[in-house]
């Protein structure tokens, strides 16, 4: 009989545990589970992807739509013409919006920097040091477009987590700066290394026995970009009644140059004290040519250098962008307790140290 009570108590027991599970997967129904850590809700990805829609029409009007350009009376050319203005200029004068839309978004572009004219100038200051051809409510638009589809491609890429969003909606935030920092620099760059040539073709002009402008308007129509370009457009502020040093100066601002900048000084003594400007600039194309070879030389020589710090600086956000997309129940602690965030924090600090330390390192001035 005991025996019997004992099956049927261990029969008890496992009805028990059938009917404890079998309630259990029936709460499990009735209440579904939120997911762990900070994720965006169903209906906010649906938002998302209006946003993306949006920031892509941004995008396109940006990149794809152009003004349709007025078509010029006769008389209209002529007075352009006559006042050194192209035909393209005066096109891009009495240009017209292709649509409505487009006209709202420049619109309110257009206000928004007419509130804050210091922005303005810091953004059309960098697309002319990058040699861009939007206008400062263009690029606007565009970078807005940019961080928009930055965030929401963030939120896919991490399943809605809010975290990953956060960081590429920072990157998108930052990264068209960055880009036009690099566009300018390596129009910079190009700009120095077809100095000693430029300054060498117009040595031979002057000693050829034409003026300052005329050798300015042959390397205008012999030079390469972007040298071409910036001596063009100094020969157009002259016709409009700017002094040709000022000009000159304004081409030291936009690339910060300082070998240029020698050669608007060496224009400015001779136009001061006379001599002979083409031996002049012959002896300052020589100082640039081994200014040019000996940054050359030292570029090479910290090649290494820099790619050591890239890697050593690159290594560890993108170790752990990896770790969170691809383990995040490994790393989601980490954002769940204040003893992370503090470790995050010092983490960022030392790392933003050691890349300042070496960029000081790698960085020789010649």
């Amino acid at each position: 009989m005991r025996r019997l009570l004992t099956v049927g108590g261990a029969t008890a027991v496992v009805a028990g545990v059938v009917l404890s599970a079998a309630s259990g997967a029936y709460a499990a129904e009735g209440l579904p589970s939120a997911p762990d850590g900070l994720f965006l809700a169903e209906w906010g990805k649906y938002v998302a992807m209006g946003l993306v829609a949006l920031a892509v029409l941004l995008l396109v009007v940006g990149l794809f739509l152009k003004p349709k350009r007025a078509e010029l009376t006769l008389e209209e050319r002529v007075t352009l013409y006559a006042s050194g203005g192209g035909a393209a200029e005066g096109a891009g004068a009495h240009a017209a919006p292709t649509t409505d839309q487009l006209a709202q978004f420049k619109g309110a572009a257009e206000s928004v920097l007419k509130r804050n004219t210091s922005l303005e100038a810091r953004i059309g200051a960098r697309l002319d040091a990058a040699g861009s051809g939007f206008k400062a409510p263009e690029w606007l638009l565009l970078h807005i477009g940019v961080v928009i589809v930055a965030g929401m491609v963030g939120l896919f890429v991490g399943g809605g987590n809010i975290i990953v969003g956060i960081l590429f909606l920072v990157l998108g935030i930052i990264g068209p700066w960055f880009y036009l920092g690099f566009l300018k620099k390596r129009r910079a760059k190009k700009f120095n290394s077809l100095l000693p040539d430029t300054l060498q073709l117009m040595s031979g002009s002057l000693s050829a026995g034409l003026s300052l402008a005329q050798s300015i308007d042959t390397i205008v129509r012999e030079g390469s970009e972007p040298i071409a370009g910036e001596f063009k457009r100094v020969l157009v502020e002259t016709r409009l009644g700017v002094p040709l040093e000022d000009a000159m100066e304004g081409i030291t601002e936009r690339f910060d140059s300082k070998d240029f900048a020698w050669i608007v000084m060496a224009i400015k003594i001779q136009r001061q004290v006379g001599g002979n400007l083409g031996e002049l600039l012959d002896t300052v194309a020589g100082t640039i040519r081994e200014r040019e070879y000996m940054r050359r030389q030292v570029d090479a020589l910290a090649a290494e250098g820099k790619i050591s710090a890239y890697v050593l600086g690159g290594l560890p956000p993108l170790f752990g962008l990896y770790l969170f997309l691809t383990q995040p129940g490994y790393i989601n602690p980490m954002f769940e307790s204040p003893l992370g965030w503090a470790m995050l924090g010092g983490a960022v600090l030392m790392l933003a140290v050691g890349a300042f330390w070496m960029s000081r390192l790698i960085k020789v001035e010649v």
